[in-house]
Parts: structure tokens; C-alpha cells; sequence
């Protein structure tokens, strides 16, 4: 399984920001996602993956911060880049 990208800049802003601040980012994506209707064109689909993955990331970022995952199960799903 790949790791998903994320943005290294986001990842230190949720990491250390007020827990309401995530959960709240959390519930809109998750919103935007059942609200985009499907996937019809080949660009729409990878924009629908992207905010799927975005939406795992913070997942992981919230289990990271209550401490269900270990840093070392962080970084296996992942990756932090500078974008």
C-alpha cells in the first residue's frame, strides 16, 4: 500500500493546533467528499483521491495526536512532503 502525500507545512498546523480545529477540518472534508456526487471524468476522480487521501492524512493526524498510533505508524501511511 502507498503512503499518501501530504504537505508537511499542514501537518505541523494540525498537529499542534486546538483538537476542535482538526475534528472541525476532519468534518468538512468528509462533507465535501459525500457532497461531490461521484466521479465522472478521469480529473474529477483524481481530484475525489486526493481529498479522499487528504481526509485519511488527517485521520491519522487526530489517531497520531490521541495517541493510537505510534510516530512509526504515522510515517507508514505518511509520507510528509514540502509542496
Amino acid at each position: 500500500m502507498a503512503r499518501i502525500s501530504f504537505p508537511i507545512n499542514s501537518f505541523n498546523h494540525f498537529k499542534n493546533c486546538l483538537p476542535d480545529i482538526l475534528e472541525e477540518e476532519i468534518s468538512r472534508t468528509n462533507i465535501r467528499l459525500k457532497l461531490s456526487n461521484g466521479s465522472q471524468t478521469n480529473e474529477e476522480r483524481q481530484l475525489y483521491q486526493e481529498e479522499l487521501d487528504r481526509l485519511s492524512a488527517l485521520k491519522y493526524i487526530s489517531q497520531l495526536r490521541k495517541g493510537k498510533l505510534t510516530k512509526e505508524e504515522f510515517n507508514q501511511k505518511v509520507e510528509l512532503a514540502a509542496l
